[in-house]
């Protein structure tokens, strides 16, 4: 499928070199520093945000190259587990990560840094898998 901006399949691909690109960052930066160091911390956060944005959108872009129409984030995942491209365990994971960048970017409540960091901790891995699983699934 064609778009002004390339194929579907090229704008999935640069999201996911988008997306490991965010994750490579966090794995270098990522230590309990962030605890104490609010620009550290502020660059961490900005960082998932748009790791969690570029899985989000990568699912949207790979539901539309499957004909069927772009839905809200979390419809959009469940879409890719129903159709076995991504599994289930890992689109919980998706959902989980896409719920805390909300957090982060809305602050709702307040953000606990420390749920913050040991949630990210957790979801980072999930993002690199995905990214994996979503390249190999666009070379077959």
């Amino acid at each position: 499928m064609e778009t002004r901006t390339g194929t579907i399949a090229e704008r999935v691909a640069q999201k996911c070199e988008m997306l490991i690109d965010r994750v490579e960052f966090i794995d270098l930066h990522f230590s309990e520093e962030i605890l104490t160091d609010r620009i550290l911390r502020k660059a961490i956060y900005k960082e998932f945000q748009e790791a969690a944005e570029a899985a989000a959108d990568i699912c949207a872009l790979t539901r539309r190259s499957l004909d069927s129409s772009a839905q809200d984030d979390y419809s959009n995942v469940d879409y890719l587990v129903e159709r076995g491209i991504v599994p289930a365990g890992l689109g919980q994971s998706l959902k989980e990560a896409n719920g805390l960048r909300n957090r982060l970017v809305h602050e709702y409540d307040g953000i606990n840094d420390r749920i913050a960091y040991t949630s990210i901790e957790r979801l980072i891995e999930a993002l690199r898998e995905f990214s994996g699983v979503i390249l190999t699934w666009l070379h077959r």
